[in-house]
């Protein structure tokens, strides 16, 4: 397993966090073309002031999350946990 922190210039504008947020969801898309999984944790982000002089992060830059990746353990506890789900049409509005 690989952990990954993921930091943004903190001097960029809203619209760059969107764009981050579609390259996170990149990762993932490409780690399951190659048969890995991902776990997104913004549970890193609170810990900015541990993780950045461990990692030599910059002032100028934030903890957005980490992200653990690799193979999934489908016989560990914990993959087995699943959240309740709402479904699709009460939050979805599709328009003809």
């Amino acid at each position: 397993p690989v952990g990954m922190i993921f930091t943004i210039d903190r001097r960029l504008n809203q619209g760059s966090w969107i764009d981050y947020g579609m390259f996170l969801q990149n990762i993932m898309v490409a780690a399951r073309g190659r048969g890995l999984h991902t776990c997104p944790q913004a549970a890193f982000a609170p810990y900015h002031r541990q993780i950045r002089p461990v990692l030599n992060i910059p002032d100028e830059e934030i903890v957005v999350c980490g992200m653990a990746l690799g193979y999934e353990d489908t016989s560990k506890p914990e993959n087995e946990f699943r959240t309740d789900r709402a479904p699709l049409e009460d939050w979805v509005t599709f328009a003809e």
